[in-house]
């Protein structure tokens, strides 16, 4: 007589990818809520944090790294050092164009040593 095959099912185990897709929602979602509300404590210091690092790109911040975990589940690429790596790169040259244009709009004075330009920037973001 012949023997009837068991079929066992399989574990599905969770994947660095996924794992990373729904970290990647959490933190965009949250720096959201923390960024656009200016809710409690938190929100307000990263508000005057990042306001004062980044200026106007902190608005972009949470939409940029929300669209990479979109397109990270989308594809199903597990290779997330790339897409950081082009998202810094966008986030810097933001920053370099805005910095120009206040350098030239004369809202900061480039006649000064670096230090102070970088702490007159520091504070003109914090304040928006």
């Amino acid at each position: 007589m012949a023997k009837k095959r068991r079929y066992k099912k399989k574990k599905t185990v969770a994947s660095k990818a996924d794992v990373t897709v729904v970290v990647l929602i959490i933190l965009s979602i949250l720096l959201a809520v923390l960024i656009y509300t200016k809710s409690g404590m938190i929100g307000v210091k990263l508000n005057e944090i990042l306001g004062g690092m980044l200026g106007i790109v902190q608005y972009i911040l949470p939409i940029g790294i929300f669209v990479i975990a979109i397109k990270l589940a989308s594809i199903g690429s597990e290779e997330l050092n790339p897409k950081l790596i082009q998202y810094g790169i966008l986030l810097v040259s933001l920053c370099i164009t805005f910095s120009v244009f206040q350098i030239s709009a004369g809202e900061l004075q480039n006649n000064k040593e670096l230090g102070a330009v970088v702490k007159d920037a520091y504070l003109l973001g914090s304040r928006k």
